[in-house]
């Protein structure tokens, strides 16, 4: 039998059911904003760096697109689909692997699977902090933004004037 770390599992089902969009990097929970909240977050961000997260959130995604595709391909040289691995892996955290499994091999296929699709986060955190901070800001300003455009529409509404000004 193929011994499966509890945790490797866990975080490698989180990244593949994960879809990655450019939002996907933001993990903080918003909470509700008055109105006098959300105009000064609109406030505080001006046209400048409004723009570096536009080509930050860019490259993110481009990151996490390749990333994306780099997961698929891993899971699926093992002979096991998305959904396949998905429910191997909510299996899994049931501890009822075996149960589900359609053998030794396909448990063997699922971790080693697993196992690939972890070593690929911590790179993918990299590269996409690298990305962040080479257009001018820092992994916690990114964040803010992100946080301002989901529940801020003002700032929505000025991330969008950048983008379509190019």
């Amino acid at each position: 039998m193929v011994l499966i770390k509890k945790g490797t599992i866990a975080a490698a089902f989180v990244v593949a059911s994960m879809s990655f969009s450019h939002a996907a990097f933001a993990q903080q929970a918003t909470t509700p904003q008055t109105e006098t909240q959300e105009q000064a977050s609109a406030e505080e961000f001006s046209e400048d760096v409004l723009e570096k997260f536009v080509e930050a959130n860019s490259t993110v995604t481009e990151i996490q697109k390749a990333s994306r595709d780099s997961l698929i391909s891993a899971i699926e040289s093992e002979n096991l689909t998305v959904d396949r691995f998905n429910e191997l892996a909510k299996a899994h955290q049931a501890q009822k692997l075996e149960e589900v499994a359609e053998g030794t091999e396909e448990i063997s296929a699922f971790s080693s699977a697993a196992q690939r699709v972890v070593k690929m986060q911590p790179e993918t955190k990299e590269r996409v902090e690298e990305a962040i901070q080479e257009e001018g800001l820092t992994v916690e300003q990114y964040e803010k933004i992100m946080a301002a455009y989901q529940s801020d529409p003002v700032v929505k509404a000025k991330i969008s004037a950048v983008i379509n000004k190019d």
